[in-house]
């Protein structure tokens, strides 16, 4: 029998391993009073189990006889919004990607569904008693199973646990309706956190002071001050007493026990509000555009383009008090961890309380409640790294993106979505505005200024007059020619024991981890790579390990070659253990300390780093680019970078970019207070455009020149480059995905009768690194200046694959990748 309209729901069922993006049709059991709105969590029964899955709207199926019911809604309200919605279908679509695969971006943590399975009776007594009578049970049997039965009832409720021997029994008391069976959602792996709290009992409001102890009488007095319950610390804080005396209370009858929800609070340092500066002529200009745009009330887009220390953060802040000032929230994006704990300290002395923090640091916990403070309107700032744009702020008008060029903002799993681009598109929708800022601005957004896409805001000097740091080169070719082969040239050495010897502070840039870059036999020429990858190991002295930096696999350093049996194993190249070591030994009373991927992993680690830099704590800072970024700290005046040119030889088109932006913000790190600032830079490619800009000073040749390189090489800004991953643990197979997708590829736009140059394609061929985590990976890559025709095409080629997908070979599709390798 049919049912009426709108008694049918199409939801995203929220499971991985589903191939493709689409929704399934279920229909509201028929004594259920509602329909669950868009939006909201479900438990539906999918391929033989219960999955949950958000309700994404409301169509009655073609054959509403094979339909199945929902089994249960899981929230009180939708978790998602018609516009979150509307944006996940628009990310599908321009990610390549699934609804799915988007879901865990706006859901908050911890919730993902969890059920058991609970029985009710529906039969008479007599009817189940002469059932159980006819089943072969033997008279234990029946008296086990009777009495797990007993304690059912007509509603739903879990059985005891049962051997699987009645499982059968079960199957027959269901089949004659003498049982039902439901799956209930179970209490959600994370939840708001809540503490034993008390409040004065009604009866006892007047204590009679004769029948207590003066601790008693003590505490109680607190207790009736407090206009709320109060938890057991703050009781004990107060008053001085022990638990004991709180437990007395409560057995008297004087104090009723309850649970109190209380916050996570994921801030280690109080609120210290700050006077706000006066912003110079540029910061002020700049800052007028921003703010006409915000009471425009229409989309708009700047590049703040601002030397290092020029005062972009100040711009940003007042940009955020003048959003608040029109009713609406603001989104302040950072692209590093290590660089959210000063972020989040000057946000927080201006706004206090009513700034949220969301990054991968915080426990499970923590997201959860900054996400609902979030999702409640309970905060009005947001701030965060690249997820954090999906922060669900009921009333967006401002969004912040520093350091804008950095690679960290665009994801490199699936959903492979960048920051920059979901940023821009949430402004066009909310009418928000949306300002980009850095003193290295990628080429992407410099084209785009220069194009109209994006309106320019400059800051040519730093705050209060203060010169940009002097660079000093020094040519490690020379230093080989005069048999000179430490890591630290004599140059750099000097300048650090003057440093250390007025007692400032200094930072070294070696963008290597580990001890040894790779191990290698003098006597068969063998390097010890991972057996996983395709790559080398990494030596790392602190644990003692050979590491793969690619999947993690670990080994303890052989004393003989696994393929010749030579003891004449040797350590190659330089990274920041090793360098850590040096410093220590050519400098035994400073204060050294690391910070790089190693040193970092724990939480609160970057935070920790950052206070003891603050409080002067450390003398040396060595790391990898989590040094060279967004790092204010006046006491540093000398930076050393030690190998300038590490990057330039990658085969990917945007080494020379990454090179400069690194080496101009790691130097932007020197001379931020009074005493001006010096860069030494190693290099053996000083003739290098990207290392001349830097030592020049010379930005703007720098850019003009390399996108006259992408221009005459067809990359990005110019066209849209798209990579076609095929990965897989048999080779064969994905060389075969990879041939055969690209020839129907072909075949496709030879039948629409495009130009050669709509589409360029290049491979297919193998990955640079062609083997990750004991999987194949070949690539084909794509430039076309016409997304729309790769966004229509594609995925469709990707589903003729359905053979090639059995088998094992994933397919990924990467609009704009960071990187090609």
């Amino acid at each position: 029998m049919r049912m009426k309209p709108g008694r049918y729901v199409q939801v995203c069922v929220n499971l991985p391993e589903l191939p493709d993006n689409r929704l399934y049709d279920y229909q509201i059991p028929a004594d259920w009073p509602f329909v669950p709105p868009a939006g909201s969590r479900v438990l539906v029964p999918f391929a033989g189990r219960r999955a949950e899955a958000i309700v994404w709207g409301c169509q009655e199926p073609t054959y509403p006889e094979k339909i199945k019911d929902v089994l249960a809604v899981l929230d009180d309200t939708p978790l998602l919004t018609p516009d979150q919605m509307s944006l996940v279908d628009w990310l599908a679509g321009r990610y390549f990607c699934r609804r799915q695969d988007l879901l865990g971006l706006f859901l908050p943590p911890g919730l993902k569904a969890r059920t058991v399975k609970c029985w009710r009776l529906t039969g008479e007594p007599d009817q189940l008693t002469a059932l159980l009578n006819r089943l072969s049970l033997t008279p234990e049997e029946h008296r086990e199973l009777r009495e797990a039965l007993a304690g059912l009832t007509e509603e739903y409720t879990p059985l005891p646990k049962l051997p699987p021997a009645f499982k059968p029994y079960l199957t027959q008391l269901v089949a004659d309706g003498l049982l039902q069976i439901c799956w209930r959602p179970q209490k959600p792996a994370v939840n708001f956190k809540t503490v034993q709290a008390y409040t004065l009992a009604p009866e006892f409001a007047q204590t009679p002071a004769g029948r207590l102890t003066a601790k008693q009488q003590k505490v109680l007095a607190f207790v009736a001050e407090q206009t709320a319950p109060v938890g057991v610390k703050e009781i004990l804080a107060a008053t001085g007493v022990t638990s004991s005396v709180i437990s007395a209370l409560c057995q008297k009858g004087y104090l009723t026990k309850t649970a109190l929800t209380v916050a996570r609070n994921p801030f280690r340092q109080p609120v210290v509000p700050q006077p706000v500066p006066a912003l110079n002529a540029e910061q002020a200009q700049a800052f007028a555009q921003i703010r006409a745009a915000l009471h425009q009330g229409e989309t708009a887009a700047f590049l703040l383009h601002g030397v290092t220390g020029s005062g972009k953060t100040e711009v940003y802040l007042q940009a955020i008090a003048e959003t608040l000032k029109l009713g609406k929230d603001a989104l302040f994006l950072v692209p590093e961890i290590a660089l959210t704990p000063q972020t989040v300290e000057r946000v927080r002395a201006r706004f206090g309380e009513t700034v949220a923090v969301i990054h991968s640091s915080l426990s499970e916990g923590e997201r959860f409640d900054q996400w609902w403070k979030i999702k409640n309107g309970e905060v009005k700032v947001v701030v965060g790294a690249r997820s954090a744009v999906f922060a669900p702020l009921p009333n967006l008008g401002l969004i912040i993106i520093d350091e804008e060029h950095e690679f960290t903002y665009k994801q490199e799993e699936v959903p492979r979505y960048h920051a920059k681009e979901v940023a821009h598109e949430l402004c066009r929708r909310k009418k928000g505005v949306l300002v980009l800022g850095s003193a290295t601005p990628s080429l992407e957004s410099v084209y785009a200024r220069e194009t109209g896409q994006l309106n320019g805001l400059t800051l040519t000097r730093r705050v209060l007059g203060r010169p940009l740091p002097r660079v000093q080169l020094v040519d490690l070719r020379q230093e080989f020619k005069a048999r000179r082969f430490t890591v630290l040239s004599p140059a750099l050495k000097e300048e650090i024991a003057k440093r250390l010897q007025r007692r400032e502070q200094v930072i070294i840039l070696l963008n290597r981890r580990g001890f040894a870059t790779f191990v290698l036999c003098r006597e068969c020429g063998q390097v010890l790579k991972c057996p996983a990858c395709d790559v080398a190991l990494t030596y790392h002295r602190k644990p003692h390990l050979l590491r793969c930096h690619y999947c993690n696999y670990q080994t303890v350093p052989p004393n003989h070659c696994p393929h010749c049996q030579s003891h004449y194993i040797r350590y190659f190249g330089h990274g920041t253990q090793r360098l850590e070591e040096e410093l220590t030994a050519e400098f035994p009373h400073a204060r050294v300390a690391r910070m790089d991927l190693d040193t970092t992993s724990r939480k609160g680690s970057h935070e920790q780093i950052y206070r003891q830099l603050v409080r002067r704590e450390i003398d040396i800072l060595l790391g990898t680019q989590m040094v060279a970024k967004g790092l204010d700290l006046p006491n540093v005046t000398l930076v050393g970078i030690v190998a300038a040119d590490a990057g330039l030889n990658l085969p990917d088109f945007r080494a020379a970019e990454r090179t400069y932006q690194l080496l101009t913000q790691a130097a932007g790190r020197a001379g931020r207070g009074s005493e001006a600032g010096l860069v030494v830079v190693q290099t053996y490619n000083p003739d290098h455009y990207s290392i001349k800009a830097l030592v020049t000073q010379e930005e703007e040749g720098f850019y003009r020149q390399e996108l006259a390189y992408r221009e005459a090489a067809n990359y990005p800004p110019f066209t849209h480059l798209v990579r076609v991953l095929f990965s897989g643990s048999d080779r064969q197979a994905v060389v075969k995905a990879a041939q055969k997708w690209t020839s129907l590829l072909q075949m496709a736009l030879t039948k629409l009768a495009l130009p050669p140059a709509a589409m360029e394609i290049i491979g297919p061929q193998p990955a640079l690194v062609e083997k990750v985590n004991n999987k194949y990976r070949w690539h084909t890559l794509l430039k076309t200046k016409e997304l729309v025709l790769a966004e229509r095409l594609l995925p469709r080629i990707v589903q003729a694959l359905h053979r090639e997908r059995r088998q094992g070979v994933r397919i990924i599709i990467d609009e704009n990748p960071y990187s090609v390798l």
